[in-house]
This record gives C-alpha cells, structure tokens and sequence, in this order.
C-alpha cells in the first residue's frame, strides 16, 4: 500500500479560511442553566402540571426559598455526568404521585434522571381541622413542606464501572 500526498489538483476553490466566521457547533458555548433560571423553570413546570391535574382547584403554597435550594442540589448532582446539568431529565413529585417531568434541555441526550421528592406539610395549622372542614373549601389548600428529597438515577454505566 502507498500513500500518496494530496496536491493541488483536489483543490475544489475553497480558500483554508473558514467561509463561516461564526462558532462551529464544537465551539459554540452551550448555555448552562443557572441556580436562578432552573428555579424559575421548576415554578412553570409546577404551575403547569397542577393546572393540567385535579389540584387545578386547590391552591398550594410552597416555601419562599425550596425551589432556590432544590435546584442547586440539582446543579450540584448534575456536576459529574457527561453532559453536565444538560443531560438531566427532571422529575418533581409530591406525596408519591408524579405531579411534572421535563428535560432542562431537550436537544441533550439524558443521561441521568434527577427525582425531587415534595411532600405535604403535617406541621401547619390546617391539619388541625377535622376532615369534614377541610370538605367544605372548595378544593382545599395543600402546603408543601420545606423539606424535600432529592436523588439521582444514572440511565449509563461508564466502562471504570
């Protein structure tokens, strides 16, 4: 076998300068989403899925500052994972029952999962009130706890593993 240099001769009129002066896909920056934009993504994904679900009615109250510390954890879980917070699939659910899902950004492959785990409040003044009373509102007023659960579920194995 023998290799051959390439010559002029393959030249098709195209100069070595790049005919584009913008960032190419390798060298675009990808944007990565903030403590600030994903606590504002996770309040629309709520306020979305509990006007598309039975809780439509109800109003619920979250603590000032649980959507500010949910998604640094998330930041913070995402650190280590090929595509960065990118790559995760969120998954918000409240009292066992999944209330949203969405991906921080669609045109990454997922490769992990992150579960934020919400649960109600027992400690408030409202569950006080007998069951009958808590009827009578028309769809009652569910408070979030300011505890959460949060945990992540790789969906790759790298080959160290």
């Amino acid at each position: 076998m023998e290799i051959l240099p390439v010559t002029s001769q393959f030249s098709v009129g195209f100069s070595s300068e790049k005919a584009w002066n913008g960032p190419t896909w390798r060298e675009a920056p990808m944007p990565v989403p903030t403590e600030a934009a994903l606590a504002q993504r996770l309040e629309r994904e709520l306020r979305a899925a509990k006007g598309a679900s039975e809780l439509a009615t109800a109003e619920v109250l979250v603590p000032a500052e649980l959507l500010a510390r949910a998604s640094r954890q998330t930041l913070a879980l995402a650190e280590g994972e090929p595509c960065g917070s990118r790559g995760a699939a969120v998954i918000v659910d409240v009292a066992g029952r999944r209330l949203a899902a969405f991906k921080i950004d669609p045109n990454t492959l997922t490769t992990h999962e992150i579960h934020l785990h919400l649960e109600h409040d027992a400690t408030n003044w409202t569950s006080l009130l007998p069951q009958f009373l808590k009827n009578l509102t028309r769809g009652g007023t569910i408070i979030i706890s300011p505890q959460f659960t949060i945990e992540k579920k790789k969906l790759f194995r790298s080959q160290a593993e």
